[in-house]
């Protein structure tokens, strides 16, 4: 099981995830994730909706999570946008247009506690809820030859305001972290 220790000597680009959850890079393509601190900022629309143009396993560390996903395709009535990441300056994103609305269902859901993990395929649409603090070490596999996607609900614009690397000072970040793996 890794530590705060661990992970406060190997991560890197801490940073705020728009849809409320703290990020941390660690080496060989893995990745912390922090999700249910109160304390931690999210953008006014959330877009917890989305795909990866990459395989990853994601191992919970601390706490409980629901990952569920979803089938997408194109029929009327439509019930979101689609958008993509673009990049802009200082490391951070915004979404665009990408594509037709397309119809969005749920298909599967799965509670996960610690010590528990499950892997999801490049394309997958999914989303993730906690109601507790959470962590998770997630570990990228294969990248695809696809477009990540996000979805908003139809007459919802996403918060292209949210700064990621403004959010939240990098000591704050830590602290939050400090006190989930306590």
């Amino acid at each position: 099981m890794i530590t705060f220790d661990e992970i406060r000597k190997q991560g890197s680009g801490i940073r705020v995830h728009g849809n409320g959850f703290i990020q941390i890079d660690l080496p060989d393509n893995k990745r912390v994730n922090v999700w249910g601190h109160p304390a931690i900022p999210r953008q006014n629309v959330a877009t917890q909706l989305h795909d990866h143009r990459f395989d990853f396993y994601s191992f919970v560390l601390r706490g409980a999570m629901v990952n569920a996903t979803y089938t997408v395709y194109p029929a009327l009535p439509a019930t979101h946008d689609v958008y993509t990441p673009m990049a802009r300056e200082g490391e951070d994103t915004i979404l665009v247009p990408f594509g037709e609305p397309l119809r969005v269902r749920p298909y599967h859901a799965h509670v996960y506690a610690a010590g528990e993990s499950y892997r999801l395929p490049a394309g997958m649409v999914h989303e993730t809820f906690v109601n507790q603090p959470t962590a998770t070490l997630m570990l990228k596999g294969d990248v695809r030859p696809i477009t990540p996607r996000v979805f908003c609900s139809i007459g919802k614009n996403p918060d292209n305001d949210f700064v990621r690397h403004q959010a939240m000072g990098e000591a704050d970040l830590w602290e939050i972290v400090r006190d989930v793996f306590a």
